[in-house]
């Protein structure tokens, strides 16, 4: 079911790229400024901006969610004709919030390894004088454990928009 969601998520590519794209900004900004605030750089002014992050945060992945389940309405039909469960496309659905999640996450792992990697070179041939740590590893996990964490509500938003989905809509005409 999980390769099936993937699969899904893939195929819906505007969607996808746009909020992988949002989720992955959403991680760097946050876990920023989690390291500024645990530095004292800017004191509260960046808890205030963490808290606002993780609002943004659970509002998108509301919306994903109602997005997925909306616009796929006469899949999820489909789906329930064939046989699947009510179960089985909450799978579905929420596989597709987790990879898109998952997905960002490891592009912002992926730039931070860059940066780190091209200021050690620079670093070594002398070309920048003091190394600086963009952002520690440790508020980037943390903060993409509360996002998955904040992804269990969208599940819960989806479960009920997929209980409404009836098998009818499948059968309707196209045209309609």
């Amino acid at each position: 079911m999980w390769r099936k969601a993937i699969l899904l998520s893939l195929r819906e590519k505007k969607v996808f790229t746009v909020f992988t794209l949002i989720y992955m900004t959403l991680i760097f900004l946050t876990s920023l400024f989690i390291d500024l605030g645990l530095d004292g750089q800017l004191g509260q002014l960046a808890w205030y901006f963490v808290l606002i992050f993780f609002g943004v945060s659970l509002f998108l992945s509301l919306l994903y969610a109602w997005i997925l389940v909306s616009r796929k309405r006469r899949v999820w039909a489909t789906f329930k004709c064939i046989g699947y469960t009510n179960k089985n496309i909450l799978v579905l659905v929420s596989g597709m919030i987790f990879f898109t999640t998952l997905v960002g996450f490891f592009v912002v792992i992926e730039v931070l390894f860059h940066y780190a990697a091209a200021v050690a070179y620079l670093t070594q041939a002398s070309i920048v004088i003091e190394p600086k740590v963009l952002i520690d590893l440790v508020p980037v996990v943390t903060t993409s454990a509360i996002f998955i964490g904040v992804q269990i509500l969208a599940f819960f938003l989806a479960y009920r928009k997929v209980l409404k989905v009836r098998p009818i809509i499948a059968l309707k005409k196209v045209g309609e």
